[in-house]
C-alpha cells in the first residue's frame, strides 16, 4: 500500500489530533455492579478497559493490541504494555468514520467496515501515533450506504478471504442487490461476491475451527410478539445458500404479508434457535486452554438483549456445545446477570479470545470491556495439613520451588495425559492455596527466575508472570529435536534455561536443551550421550549440569560447553529430583521408588533418609533452608521433609 508519498516523519507530525483515553475515568461504576453477574465455578470477571460504545474487537499482531470499533466514528486502540491483563491506554486511532463498527486484523494490516465502505490501515501495531486517516487505503466501496442494519461485522476465514456481513435496509421488505447477504472477497477488496443469501442482520460471524465452516448469527424480524421469532445461529459451509429472509421472519417463523411468497430455492435453517428478541450478536468459538477442557470447540454468543419485548430477556452470554462430530449438541448460559428485576445495566457485543485464553467482552451500553478468565485470582480450597510436615489436596503434584517471599509454587499434572486441567498453584506462607494459571497440559518441572516461573509442559516451555499471565518461551516447533516428553527445569544465574525431555521409554528423543534470554533454542545433549532418559538438572558450578537418568537411575555431569557427559553415580532407580541443600549436600529423589537420597557429594556413597513415598517427583529446598519440599505424585501430597 502507498501512503500517498508521505514520510513517517510527515505522518508523526500530523498526528497531534490523536488522543489517548484514561483507562479508568468511569469503570468503577461496571466494577461496582460486578458482583451481580452469575458465572460457573471456577470463572472470574473484571472490567479490562474503559472503552465507549465497544463493539465488535479484533487482536493485532506482535504486540497484541486490541482494537475495538463502534458504532460511530471512531475506532480505538486498546493496549496492555505490560501484559498484566488490564488496559494502560486506550488511543483514539480513527475519529471520521461512517459507522466504523467492524474490525478485523490480516497480516499486520487493520481493516474497517464502515456503513459504505471497507478500508484497511497498514501496521497499525508498529505505531498509534500514525495519521491513519491519512493512511487510509479503501478496498471496497459498494455496501449499502444505509442507516437501517448498516453496521458491519467482518473477519477472514480460513481460505484468507474477507467476510462482511451487509443487514436488511428494514424490518422486513423486498431486499435488492447485495442487501441481505454476507459477502466476501480478496483482502485487497477484488473478487467480491455474494456468500450467503436471505440474512436479515447478521451481527456476529466465525469460523468453527476443526470444519471451517462459516457459522454467524442472525437477528430476528421485530413487532410479530414477544416470543417470536426465534433467534438464529447458522451455518454456511459452502457458498450460494439461502437463510429464508424475507420469506422467513427466523426460523421456520412466517411474516403474515410473506407467508404466501415463495423463496427462490431451498431455504436452509438454523443450527440453534434462541429465544426471540435476545439479540445475538458476536461471538467466538473457544479455542484456547485456560477454560475446561469441555470447552473446546464451543461457541461463546453475546446477547445485546431486546428492545421491544414486554419482559426484556437476553443480556447475558450463551454458550453453544457441540460433540466430537462437531455437531450441535446443546446451548445453556454461560454469564447472566448483566438483566436484574427487568432492568439492564449492560448488553454485551462481542467476544474476543486473548492468547492466554481468557475471553474479552464488550459492552456497549456500560462502554466497557470485559474479561473473563478462569482459575486466576481465586482461592481453592486450602489444602489440609495432617502434621507440621505435610500438606494433602493435590492433583498430582510433579515440581516445586519456593520463593524469597514466603510463597511455594508447585505444579499439578491434574488427570495425565487429559490436556487443559493442568495448573501451577501457589501455597501461601499461612497454608491457603491459589491458583497462579490454570489451563495448562500436564506441567511438570518448574523453576523461578526474576520473579516469573518457568514450567515444561509435555512439548513446550511457558513462563508465568506472578499475576499469572502465561507466555510461550519455546513452542515444540523451536525445538531443534522432536520435543518428547519435557520435564524438568533448571535456570542458571544469567536466566538461561534447561530444559531436560526424557523422550520415550526406550529414550528415543532424549536429551537436555539449552534456551538463551533471546529465545534461542539449541540442543546440549541427546540420545547418543549415554543418558537414557534425562530428567532431574542442576547446575553444579559454573559449565557444568548435573542430570538424572529416569531410564537407568544413574547421575552424570554434563559439560555444558562440550557437551561431553561425565557418569557419577548409580542406583537411583526411577531418579527423579536434584536439589542441594545450604551446606552442598545433594538430594536426589527416586520417582519409582518413592524415596530420598542424601550425598555429601555426587560422586559420594548415597544416604538413604526417607523411602515412604508413593512416588517421589521433582523437589526443592524450602526458602528457610531447614526441609527439602517432596512432591508425592501419586499421593497428591506435599511433604517437607527435614534436612539431616
Amino acid at each position: 500500500m502507498k501512503l500517498k508519498q508521505l514520510s513517517l516523519a510527515t505522518l508523526a507530525a500530523t498526528s497531534l489530533g490523536m488522543m489517548a483515553l484514561p483507562a479508568i475515568a468511569d469503570r468503577a461504576d461496571a466494577e461496582a455492579n460486578l458482583h451481580k453477574l452469575n458465572l460457573p465455578d471456577g470463572f472470574n470477571i473484571e472490567v479490562y478497559a474503559e472503552v465507549p460504545n465497544a463493539r465488535q474487537m479484533t487482536i493485532g499482531q506482535s504486540t497484541g493490541t486490541v482494537f475495538v470499533g463502534t458504532r460511530g466514528k471512531i475506532v480505538y486502540a486498546v493496549v496492555d504494555k505490560n501484559k498484566d491483563r488490564k488496559a494502560d491506554d486506550v488511543v483514539t486511532i480513527l475519529d471520521d468514520l461512517k459507522i466504523g463498527n467492524g474490525v478485523a486484523m490480516y497480516q499486520g494490516n487493520l481493516y474497517v467496515a464502515e456503513q459504505n465502505r471497507i478500508a484497511r490501515y497498514a501496521a497499525p501495531g508498529f505505531d498509534l501515533t500514525l495519521p491513519f486517516a491519512q493512511m487510509r487505503e479503501v478496498v471496497f466501496e459498494d455496501l449499502p450506504d444505509k442507516a437501517h442494519h448498516g453496521w458491519r461485522y467482518i473477519g477472514f476465514g480460513p481460505d484468507n478471504k474477507l467476510y462482511v456481513t451487509v443487514g436488511a435496509p428494514c424490518n422486513i421488505c423486498d431486499v435488492s442487490g447485495n442487501e441481505a447477504t454476507i459477502m466476501r472477497m480478496n483482502p485487497d477488496g477484488t473478487d467480491a461476491e455474494i456468500y450467503a443469501h436471505g440474512v436479515r442482520n447478521s451481527v456476529g460471524l466465525d469460523f468453527q475451527p476443526e470444519t471451517g465452516t462459516l457459522f454467524f448469527t442472525d437477528n430476528n424480524v421485530d413487532m410479530m410478539g414477544d416470543d417470536n421469532p426465534p433467534g438464529e445461529l447458522n451455518a454456511a459451509p459452502k457458498a450460494g445458500m439461502h437463510f429464508g429472509f424475507p420469506f422467513y421472519a427466523s426460523g421456520k417463523a412466517r411474516h403474515d404479508d410473506w407467508k404466501d411468497k415463495q423463496p427462490p430455492q431451498d431455504v436452509t435453517f438454523p443450527e440453534v434457535e434462541f429465544q426471540a428478541h435476545t439479540a445475538n450478536l458476536g461471538f467466538k468459538f473457544y479455542t484456547g486452554k485456560m477454560f475446561p477442557t469441555d470447552y473446546q470447540g464451543d461457541a461463546i454468543i453475546a446477547q445485546h438483549g431486546s428492545w421491544n419485548r414486554t419482559e426484556p430477556v437476553g443480556y447475558k452470554l450463551m454458550r453453544v456445545t457441540f460433540d466430537d462430530n462437531h455437531e450441535v449438541s446443546g446451548q445453556e448460559v454461560f454469564i447472566d446477570g448483566w438483566l436484574n428485576d427487568g432492568e439492564a445495566w449492560g448488553r454485551p457485543t462481542d467476544v474476543l479470545e486473548l492468547p492466554d485464553g481468557s475471553l474479552l467482552v464488550s459492552d456497549d451500553y456500560n462502554g466497557v470491556i470485559y474479561r473473563v478468565s478462569h482459575g486466576q485470582q481465586q482461592a481453592s480450597t486450602t489444602p489440609v495439613k495432617t502434621n507440621t510436615n505435610k500438606l494433602t489436596g493435590f492433583a498430582m503434584p510433579e515440581s516445586v520451588v519456593s520463593h524469597t517471599d514466603g510463597r511455594t509454587f508447585i505444579s499439578e499434572i491434574g488427570e495425565f495425559g487429559k490436556g487443559g486441567d493442568g495448573q501451577v498453584s501457589i501455597i501461601h506462607s499461612d497454608g491457603t492455596k491459589t491458583t497462579l494459571a490454570a489451563g495448562l497440559n500436564d506441567p511438570k518441572g518448574i523453576d523461578l527466575w526474576n520473579n516469573e516461573i518457568y514450567v515444561a509442559d509435555i512439548n513446550q516451555v511457558f513462563k508465568i508472570d506472578m499475576d499469572g499471565n502465561v507466555t510461550i518461551v519455546a513452542d515444540k516447533s523451536d525445538f531443534p529435536g522432536k520435543a518428547e516428553f519435557l520435564n524438568d527445569v533448571e535456570i542458571d544465574g544469567n536466566g538461561t534455561v534447561y530444559v531436560s525431555d526424557s523422550g520415550t521409554e526406550d529414550g528415543t528423543h532424549g536429551g537436555v536443551y539449552k534456551i538463551t534470554t533471546d529465545g534461542k533454542v539449541s540442543e546440549v545433549i541427546n540420545s547418543d550421550s549415554g543418558i537414557k532418559r534425562p530428567n532431574g538438572l542442576l547446575m553444579d558450578g559454573v559449565g557444568t549440569l548435573l542430570v538424572a537418568d529416569f531410564g537407568t537411575g544413574d547421575l552424570y555431569r554434563t559439560h555444558l560447553s562440550s557437551g561431553k557427559t561425565q557418569h557419577l553415580n548409580q542406583g537411583f532407580g526411577g531418579a527423579d529430583g536434584l536439589v542441594k541443600d545450604t551446606r552442598g549436600f545433594l538430594y536426589v529423589s527416586d520417582w519409582k521408588n518413592g524415596k530420598v537420597w542424601q550425598l555429601s557429594t555426587p560422586e559420594a556413597t548415597p544416604q538413604l533418609i526417607a523411602d515412604n513415598f508413593k512416588a517421589a517427583a521433582d523437589i526443592a529446598l524450602s526458602v528457610d533452608g531447614q526441609s527439602v519440599m517432596v512432591p508425592d505424585m501419586k499421593a497428591g501430597e506435599l511433604i517437607y521433609l527435614p534436612v539431616p
